[in-house]
C-alpha cells in the first residue's frame, strides 16, 4: 500500500508517533480523525506537539469566507423567492383557464 505523501505544511512539525499519525490521516482526507484524536494531544509535554495538533484541526474547518458567502447566497435565494410569489404575475397575453372537466353520466 502506497503511503500518502506528508503535506508540505506539516514539515517543520515535530515527529512523534501520535502526530505523525494524525499527519497522516489528514493526508488520506480522514478528517474525522482529526478531529477526533487532535484533542487528546493537547495535554503533550512538547508544546510543538501541541501548535501542530491545533493547526491540523484548523486546516479541516471550513474557511470562514466561504461560509459566509454561502449564507449570502441562501438569503439571496429566500428573498427572491419570496418577492416572486409576492409579486410574480404571470406573462402578458398568457391565458388562465380552468382545466376542463368531463361529466360522465
Amino acid at each position: 500500500m502506497v503511503e500518502p505523501r506528508r503535506p508540505s505544511f506539516s514539515e517543520q512539525y515535530p515527529r512523534t508517533p501520535e502526530l505523525d499519525a494524525l499527519v497522516e490521516a489528514f493526508a488520506r482526507g480522514d478528517y474525522a480523525r482529526v478531529r477526533a484524536e487532535a484533542p487528546e494531544l493537547k495535554n503533550a509535554p512538547d508544546e510543538a506537539v501541541v501548535k501542530a495538533a491545533r493547526e491540523l484541526v484548523e486546516r479541516t474547518e471550513p474557511d470562514p469566507l466561504a461560509v459566509k458567502l454561502m449564507w449570502i447566497t441562501a438569503a439571496l435565494l429566500v428573498a427572491l423567492a419570496g418577492w416572486w410569489i409576492v409579486k410574480g404575475k404571470p406573462p402578458p397575453g398568457a391565458q388562465q383557464t380552468s382545466p376542463q372537466v368531463e361529466h360522465v353520466r
